[in-house]
């Protein structure tokens, strides 16, 4: 396919490169491209790690620092190297089942209202999803988010980007 080129009052704009939200030096993901004739390449700060790492460190040393640390387990058993985890052989004894997806992950997503709040919402919820409330807002231990059941679609939305921790505690229950 040829590259249609049309003509603006002040240079040439090649049509391809405005096909599906991309502009000329955006790569598909919206990162500016490095430029190739400086040898410019794109570097990680590896400083702020190390800065990261300290306050954690000390934020274990003094527990009114506000940051909290988690008290999972770095791995969950039977874990493949990506973090997958098969699913179980038999249903934990529980008034509350997650189902899995087709894919066998587990339903919990992170997603955005039109307000852009961000928020985890897990879903396929059978039994008592009261239950199963209490139990993820027992877990996250923090008053200030609000975690919501809805009966009617069956899921349980919580402030915030929590998937992973959610998904791992899931695993742990025995989902």
């Amino acid at each position: 396919m040829q590259c249609m080129r049309t003509t603006c009052q002040r240079a040439h704009v090649c049509a391809r490169s405005y096909m599906g939200g991309m502009g000329p030096g955006l790569s598909r993901t919206g990162i500016k491209k490095p430029n190739k004739s400086s040898g410019q390449v794109p570097r990680i700060d590896r400083s702020q790690y190390k800065n990261y790492l300290e306050t954690l460190d000390k934020a274990v040393e003094r527990p009114d620092s506000g940051i909290k640390v988690s008290t999972l387990p770095r791995s969950v058993p039977n874990a493949l190297p990506s973090g997958w985890v098969a699913p179980p052989t038999t249903i934990p004894d529980l008034p509350y089942y997650v189902w899995r997806n087709l894919d066998q992950t587990l339903p919990v997503e992170h997603k955005e209202s039109s307000e852009f709040d961000r928020y985890t919402q897990i879903s396929r919820i059978e039994g008592d999803i009261e239950l199963l409330r209490d139990a993820v807002e027992r877990f996250l231990d923090d008053d200030t988010i609000p975690v919501v059941a809805s009966d009617i679609t069956g899921t349980i939305t919580c402030l915030g980007w929590r998937a992973f921790e959610i998904k791992k505690w899931l695993q742990l229950q025995g989902f």
